[in-house]
């Protein structure tokens, strides 16, 4: 579990078994008022909302989930055939778990497309829906229409296509340097925020970001040779 290292005072975390997975939740000890269930974005966790968690007035009561292949959430493969219903599910099997009454739902990147996916299944369950940059419900590209229609059959253009292979080595190999534009750290200072902010707990959000599960499974999925021989990633594999 996040260790002493990564939480901020008056953050907790606990894994609670669902009927699908055991899914990692950060929480405030004490608080029962109106859930917020926060869903982060991709190559991150729930550690990035503790600032926010936080700030909430004592009105309410924050929940940030780790989603499957992020934090201490149980690995699981991601079939993205299903665009983000894997993940959408697993939120789905959390608040039932936790017996949530109607919430609030915040989504970030890949979360956005989550929780949108679960507004789509469950609508009666929530009070409100933020999103913060988000995707598609769909997944990450190459699709077209309300339905998810592939653009290409390979899936050309979707998924992890663009992401550079120096960045995922350093990923893969727990790079917490600050030697090269390529690694977590400078990757989150130029891309997750505004250059030249730099936040609070850059050291906590390096340690989120490492906690990826890397594969043909997760991130960032299986890969084939698209039109003009370029390599694409798959939205068959992986997100």
């Amino acid at each position: 579990m996040w260790g002493a290292n990564t939480l901020l005072a008056g953050v907790s975390s606990r894994r609670i078994p669902t009927s699908r997975l055991t899914v990692n939740v950060l929480e405030l000890p004490g608080r029962t008022g109106i859930p917020v269930v926060f869903v982060h974005g991709n190559v991150s966790s729930s550690l990035f909302w503790q600032p926010t968690m936080l700030a909430l007035p004592a009105a309410y009561r924050p929940i940030a989930v780790d989603l499957r292949g992020f934090g201490d959430t149980d690995p699981a493969p991601v079939d993205a055939t299903r665009g983000v219903r894997d993940f959408a599910d697993d939120v789905a099997a959390t608040i039932d778990a936790l017996e949530l009454p109607q919430l609030h739902l915040v989504g970030w990147s890949l979360g956005g497309g989550v929780v949108l996916q679960y507004l789509l299944d469950a609508p009666e369950r929530l009070a409100s829906l933020t999103l913060v940059d988000p995707v598609s419900p769909l997944g990450f590209g190459g699709t077209r229409g309300v339905d998810g229609a592939l653009c290409d059959p390979s899936g050309a253009g979707s998924g992890g296509g663009c992401v550079n292979p120096d960045f995922l080595a350093r990923l893969g190999a727990g790079d917490r340097s600050a030697d090269s534009p390529l690694s977590p750290r400078q990757v989150m200072l130029a891309h997750y925020v505004k250059p030249p902010h730099v936040p609070d707990h850059v050291d906590i959000y390096v340690e989120s970001m490492l906690s990826t599960l890397l594969g043909d499974d997760n991130h960032p999925g299986t890969s084939a040779v698209g039109r003009c021989g370029r390599e694409w990633r798959r939205a068959t594999a992986g997100y």
